[in-house]
């Protein structure tokens, strides 16, 4: 497999940025970056699922396993080999890839998530492809499903097959990795042997100067979020940071069962838990006052629409059917428009243009000035930097100490690969 030049972009963002890489039979090729630094588009392309903008690919026989699953919930696990693999039996399959799985009569949709990771692996290796891509496949997994996906990768390896393991496991990379490639912002920044987990921190973050957060705001009383050692004052940003994985998610999800009283939530995955895209934005809204009448909904909804510039044709209008940053907007107009006094954040502006992400930011800044606790949960470090009054390095479940933006953009790197201090863990 080879890539000469590859380009690909989508509208104004540039994804992948004249990327040229050779592959090598028998190599395990650890691909690695902070979020949005193109490797699933690279390998999309790889793969040839994506067509590149500009360059060439030579393509040899590929096979991918995404990090969303590709099954058929109501059909058995054989079946959905079948789907693969017409004419082969289920059970031969599965033992030629060397994976443990069992029960080929089960259905999918009563699978455990490690299972339903398994059959997708087992689909590709079925394939017998030269070229093996694995989106961060450990990122539902045991350890010791793991440890034997890692047997997997090392025998295909032997056997010839380049095999891609994209991850944020820094430790797993660096385990199981013979080559280590990181990407930023669409280019190749690092592509060699061994490294140790603080070098690969480093080159995943990106060394330049950040803006820091410079507003003074006013940071009064006592904390009124608090969980171990998170604590967060009236009028205070505090943003978490670390790679993806290491407890964010968890951390989210446990504030999001414990907190009562005022608290508005920003989910991480907009699509899936922040709104009904069926529901039209006046029912979004509403799911926030489920008291309203509609009438009164809809009033409420178009005031809303107006402030915060959502660009839509009416508060009749289906909420799926508005962009990326539009369906944003409504979250934040139905969360902030009841003045919280407590704000949790998860990647608030991931995915969105450079107008929505400022527009975010500012209602963010705005609610701090009149008081309110906000924990900001973010994978994009210039957002952390920018914003944050104090910042945490989260690192498998556990706080690094309280760090201010300009101690946070040093020591960053390192917390991250999970060297120095820590404070208390605070995951599920």
């Amino acid at each position: 497999m080879r890539l000469s030049h590859v380009t690909k972009s989508f509208g104004a963002n540039k994804a992948v940025d004249d990327v040229s890489l050779d592959f090598k039979p028998g190599e395990i090729v650890g691909l690695v970056g902070e979020n949005g630094a193109g490797k699933t588009t690279l390998m999309s392309i790889a793969a040839g699922e994506l067509t590149q903008d500009t360059g060439t690919v030579d393509y040899t026989k590929a096979g991918i396993v995404h990090q969303h699953f590709l099954l058929v919930n109501e059909f058995t696990i054989a079946e959905n080999l079948a789907l693969a693999m017409w004419g082969r039996d289920a059970m031969e399959i599965i033992r030629d890839s060397g994976i443990d799985l069992r029960g080929v009569g089960r259905r999918v949709a009563d699978l455990s998530v490690g299972e339903k990771s398994k059959l997708e692996l087992i689909k590709a290796i079925a394939g017998h492809p030269r070229f093996l891509i694995l989106d961060e496949p450990t990122s539902v997994l045991a350890p010791a499903e793991a440890r034997e996906l890692f047997d997997v990768m090392r025998r295909l390896a032997a056997d010839g097959t380049t095999v891609v393991f994209i991850s944020h496991k820094i430790p797993e990379v660096l385990e199981v990795a013979s080559r280590i490639v990181v990407m930023r912002r669409g280019r190749i920044v690092v592509d060699g042997g061994a490294m140790s987990a603080e070098e690969l921190a480093e080159a995943m973050v990106e060394k330049r100067s950040r803006e820091v957060a410079t507003t003074a705001r006013s940071i009064r009383g006592e904390p009124i979020l608090e969980l171990d050692a998170l604590k967060v004052h009236p009028g205070e940003i505090v943003a978490i940071i670390g790679v993806a994985g290491n407890g964010q998610s968890e951390l989210a999800a446990k504030l999001r069962d414990t907190l009562r009283g005022r608290v508005a939530h920003i989910p991480e995955d907009r699509a899936r838990d922040g709104l009904i895209a069926e529901m039209t934005i006046a029912e979004n809204i509403a799911l926030a006052e489920p008291r309203w009448s509609p009438r009164a909904a809809t009033r409420r909804a178009a005031e809303l629409i107006e402030r915060f510039d959502i660009r839509a044709q009416s508060p009749l209008q289906r909420a799926g059917s508005l962009s990326g940053g539009n369906q944003q907007k409504v979250i934040l107009a139905r969360e902030l428009e009841r003045k919280p006094e407590i704000i949790v954040a998860a990647e608030p502006t991931r995915g969105l243009d450079i107008e929505a992400t400022r527009f975010v930011h500012d209602e963010l800044r705005s609610a701090a000035a009149r008081g309110a606790a906000i924990l900001l949960i973010t994978s994009d470090l210039d957002e952390a930097f920018a914003l944050g009054d104090t910042i945490h390095v989260i690192y498998r479940g556990v706080l690094s100490a309280r760090l201010t933006p300009e101690e946070a953009a040093s020591q960053a790197p390192r917390l991250m690969a999970g060297v120095g201090s820590r404070e208390s863990g605070v995951g599920a």
